[in-house]
């Protein structure tokens, strides 16, 4: 608990909305403290801000030089390819990956990230656009092995595009990540 007598995700999450950036540690799972059991999924869907993940084990002097965009053309990640704007700018490399892409509606266009490319140019994002299908492992593992593959230092990904029981129940990318992660994840909600 918080010196307030609110849960420490709560407290945080009122500070981190008059911050640009939330950065919190990944959650150890040799952590006893329950309260660390809710942080940083908690606290990612709470602070309306974005939030910088960083895994606890790892030495990160580096994040932004290269990075991958995880694209999915949802509300989720279109937040957070905006709220990532002022660091993909300053990234030397930028990837975008499609993994299982969608067609439709509410889905990736003709060509798979070609869209959110020609918008990141327009704000002065060079990107390298890719996409890729994967039905023999989880997207969060093809994510990670795509990002170690690129060298990256920083993923930019929106967060629990599922409701989060649902995630917690059936897993999702957003909980693999932060379970698993070995590069900086940059999340938005």
């Amino acid at each position: 608990m918080a010196p307030s007598g609110r849960p420490a995700a709560e407290t945080l999450a009122l500070s981190a909305r008059y911050a640009d950036l939330a950065v919190v540690g990944q959650r150890n799972s040799d952590d006893d403290e329950l309260e660390m059991d809710k942080m940083p999924d908690r606290f990612i869907l709470s602070a309306g801000r974005p939030v910088l993940s960083v895994p606890y084990a790892g030495a990160f002097p580096k994040v932004g030089q290269t990075a991958v965009v995880a694209w999915d053309a949802s509300r989720l990640a279109t937040r957070a390819v905006n709220d990532a704007l002022p660091i993909l700018r300053r990234a030397a490399k930028v990837h975008l990956l499609a993994i299982n892409p969608e067609g439709g509606r509410e889905g990736h266009g003709e060509v798979p990230c070609a869209d959110i490319a020609h918008h990141l140019a327009r704000h002065g994002v060079k990107a390298e656009a890719s996409s890729l299908r994967v039905n023999d492992i989880e997207v969060g593992d093809a994510l990670l092995s795509r990002a170690s593959d690129f060298g990256a230092d920083l993923i930019v990904m929106g967060a629990y595009g599922h409701a989060r029981w649902r995630e917690l129940v059936l897993g999702g990318v957003t909980r693999h990540l932060l379970q698993h992660m070995t590069a900086p994840v940059f999340m938005s909600h």
